[in-house]
């Protein structure tokens, strides 16, 4: 999704390069385009830190699951 996101922005962005009248014209919408574009980088690491936090949290479940249990067990003895 992000790639593709990126990818229609790029394209978007160089077909409106392409229609500027003037420098000042290319000038303004480099400008918007980079903003925007650190702004996707943003929202995109967001995304991905709740995607990797998850995915450790779901491999790092049964570990603890089983190191829980090993430490009632030892307690009971």
């Amino acid at each position: 999704a992000a790639l593709r996101a990126n990818t229609e922005a790029g394209l978007s962005h160089f077909e409106a390069l392409i229609g500027a009248k003037s420098l000042s014209e290319v000038v303004e919408l480099q400008t918007a385009f980079l903003r925007k574009q650190v702004e996707m980088t943003v929202e995109q690491a967001k995304d991905f830190q709740t995607v990797a936090s998850k995915a450790a949290e779901d491999v790092s479940k049964p570990i603890k699951t089983a190191f829980e249990k090993a430490m009632k067990e030892v307690k009971a003895a």
